[in-house]
């Protein structure tokens, strides 16, 4: 075995200052140096006050710590998943001499020793593509691990120094957290392992941290999984609350009905309104479903009555229940007052069932009861209560095959499945992308008092070939992101995700009357002839080629292929197997 690095407290570096050194951190965000002290001990692992944060799975909370002394050693703290060292395990409570370009190995994060102060900037500002792909598996993560994460967006008004903002919005976070450049005065920062009230704090930190130096923020926030587990809803979202000072609610869109399906759907929904029966919209994620849930409530008899939404799959099943049927006072640890449940709430107006499919099957059986008897008996209860309100429940789940997977129940499917609503995806309402768009650049200008910009031909005709996987939502994030880059008077393509819309972009022959686009983004020269011979695809063909590149993305992994083009798993799985796409080996 090699000498171990001795620290001579007497030596000099050339510039004349003590010895010291420092580690790289090589992590899923690559190379983040961490300088050593002097002397002392240095925490290594997942916990939240550690020195040295590693967002990890198979690292533990206080997983390892490097002490300074006459000597630099390492200590395995009993660690679930081990420590290693020049290829060797620790042995656990055993501290083990260091030495220069020694390499600290926990689960796929490295550590290198190294002599002197770090040449690095200690953390990276990422662009924002990055912290999209990082959103996408770390969703994925929170949904098979249980784990949660949160979303903040930053907005700092004023023409402040980027290099400034970012020194003071970097200081205060924590090793493991994600900061990325959304546009100019606009940042991101992905808070992992993070709960509510933690990354509140934090994001209320870094307010109050630009306050200090005249700086004006407000931040607007995305929990997962309790706002929801796709990357798309979390980004937006987290930009409606930093617009609307954390009231998603308030900075609702307007409803565009201009295609023919999208207006057969309307005046079915108006239809569907004037009875009581229960409806069921299904409908890819971000298409607009809790919006059209709120047009028939505003044109049922029901209107001047609460419309009141729950989220199914934001809550565990405890919660699920407590908060649809409410509990009396002494119903269990905690219970010092009794509650009112949801649908007592809602009483004479409409409860909205968000992600119906992902209500446990415990719950689902009081659900049904109560829609049966229009009854609720609150947790605790003896006796039942009588209630008169209408459900409209939402899902992106296939609910037919969660019925037959037994994951979902076949009686209480029957019972909400009386009218069914089904939202086409905006990839099939090309004719609304461009209204869409112009509607939301006119709520982004009108608060700001700024001219509304025109959209260019060659911007319009990216729009309309891009496949929208997240639908109206993506939509409006990437509008938002265009407008603060848009400094001028017109959109053009250089404000829009150019690569990403082109990966998934439809064939020219789908778009009549549209020129074709470069690689670049820019229409074809003047004088240059389009390609011909080019067979017009079909919807299927297009989703199909979509489901191969983002495959090809995710380097074959359908989880995060699925979250990339805004789908439920089990779909893509079934879409695979419709168009016979082999199946990725493991």
């Amino acid at each position: 075995m090699a000498a171990p690095t001795v620290i001579d407290p007497q030596k000099r570096e050339s510039g004349g200052g003590p010895l010291r050194y420092h580690v790289v951190v090589l992590g899923r965000d690559g190379a983040v140096p961490r300088a050593l002290p002097a002397a002392g001990e240095v925490l290594i692992g997942r916990d939240e006050d550690a020195d040295i944060r590693i967002i990890d799975p198979r690292a533990s909370r206080q997983h390892a710590r490097i002490v300074v002394g006459e000597a630099i050693e390492v200590e395995d703290l009993g660690s679930a998943n081990g420590t290693r060292l020049r290829d060797q395990p620790l042995e656990a409570g055993k501290r083990v001499p260091l030495q220069s370009g020694d390499v600290i190995v926990i689960g796929s994060t490295m550590l290198v020793l190294h002599r002197g102060e770090p040449e690095l900037d200690a953390r990276r500002i990422w662009a924002h593509a990055y912290l999209e792909t990082r959103l996408i598996e770390e969703c994925a993560r929170v949904q098979s691990r249980g784990s949660q994460l949160a979303l903040a967006r930053i907005h700092v008004q004023g023409q402040e120094p980027s290099i400034l903002v970012e020194r003071i919005i970097t200081d205060r976070l924590r090793d493991g957290d994600l900061l990325a450049v959304y546009a100019a005065g606009e940042y991101e920062v992905l808070f992992l392992d993070s709960g509510e009230a933690g990354a509140r704090a934090l994001a209320d930190r870094i307010v109050a941290a630009l306050a200090e130096r005249k700086i004006v923020a407000n931040h607007g926030l995305a929990l997962c999984p309790g706002d929801g587990t796709s990357p798309q809803a979390l980004l937006g979202l987290a930009a409606e609350r930093v617009r609307s000072g954390g009231d998603a609610a308030a900075s609702r869109t307007g409803v565009v009905v201009e295609s023919p399906a999208m207006r057969d759907l309307y005046a079915l929904a108006r239809r569907a309104a004037a009875g009581n029966s229960s409806v069921l919209i299904v409908g890819e994620t971000g298409a607009g479903k809790e919006v059209l849930a709120e047009t028939v409530h505003a044109a049922s008899p029901r209107a001047s009555k609460p419309f009141l939404p729950l989220n199914c799959a934001a809550l565990t099943e405890t919660l699920v229940e407590s908060e649809l049927f409410g509990y009396e006072r002494g119903a269990f640890t905690g219970a010092n007052q009794p509650k009112i449940g949801l649908i007592e709430a809602a009483a004479g107006g409409t409860v909205f069932l968000d992600e119906i499919g992902e209500m446990p099957l415990a719950v689902q059986a009081k659900l049904l009861r109560a829609i049966e008897t229009k009854t609720v008996l609150r947790i605790g209860a003896t006796s039942a209560r009588a209630v008169d309100v209408r459900f409209v429940a939402a899902t992106n789940r296939d609910l037919e095959e969660e019925v037959a997977e037994k994951r979902f129940r076949e009686d209480l499917y029957f019972r909400l499945n009386v009218i069914t609503l089904e939202i086409p995806p905006l990839r099939e309402r090309q004719g609304e992308i461009e209204i869409l768009a112009r509607l939301f650049l006119k709520k982004l200008a009108e608060p700001l008092g700024r001219a509304l910009p025109t959209i260019s031909a060659e911007a319009l005709t990216l729009l309309r070939a891009y496949a929208w996987p997240g639908n109206i939502r993506e939509l409006r994030n990437v509008i938002e992101r265009a407008f603060v880059l848009c400094t001028g008077s017109e959109l053009t393509p250089e404000h829009l995700p150019v690569d990403k819309m082109l990966r998934s972009r439809r064939t020219t022959a789908e778009l009549p009357g549209a020129p074709a686009v470069s690689a670049a983004g820019s229409p074809p020269a003047p004088g240059s002839r389009p390609a011909l011979g080019a067979p017009p695809r079909g919807l299927k063909e297009i989703e199909k080629q979509a489901i191969i590149d983002a495959l090809e993305r995710c380097h074959l992994n359908q989880t995060r292929a699925a979250e990339l083009l805004g789908m439920p798993r089990r779909t893509f799985c079934k879409r695979m197997k419709e168009y016979d796409i082999p199946r990725p080996r493991a």
